[in-house]
């Protein structure tokens, strides 16, 4: 007889597991604590308020990207059509704030302000 086994963790639950596993993916990608995250700005809506973002760092010679392990860190939404992450806003360099983000949210993560991490960002 054939069973279904039901997953029955909670969509919370899935999203805090792969928000663990992005984290501990990204401390041994972009472990060292000055680091440079290079960023693609792929497309720029009509507005100006939205912008697709890729993001990647360069690991013994090779271009490692990063938009899925941010999108499941940092919760933000991926687009398909430019391949980058959908960043809102205007009135400042919008790579910067996710890269800032992404940097504060780690060093708070390992919950020691003393050896907080220093990502600079590059655009392409």
């Amino acid at each position: 007889m054939d069973t279904i086994v039901k997953d029955t963790r909670t969509k919370k639950q899935i999203k805090q597991e792969a928000r663990d596993k992005a984290r501990d993916r990204l401390e041994k990608i972009v472990g060292v604590y000055d680091q440079d995250i290079f960023c693609i700005i792929r497309h720029v809506s009509q507005s100006g308020m939205t912008r697709h973002i890729s993001f990647f760092n360069i690991v013994s010679g090779q271009p490692f990207f990063l938009d899925g392990l941010i999108r499941d860190y940092l919760g933000y939404r991926y687009n398909k059509t430019y391949t980058g992450l959908v960043v809102e806003g205007c009135g400042m360099d919008m790579a910067f704030s996710v890269v800032n983000h992404l940097q504060v949210q780690m060093s708070h993560d390992k919950n020691c302000y003393w050896k907080e991490y220093n990502f600079r960002h590059r655009i392409i």
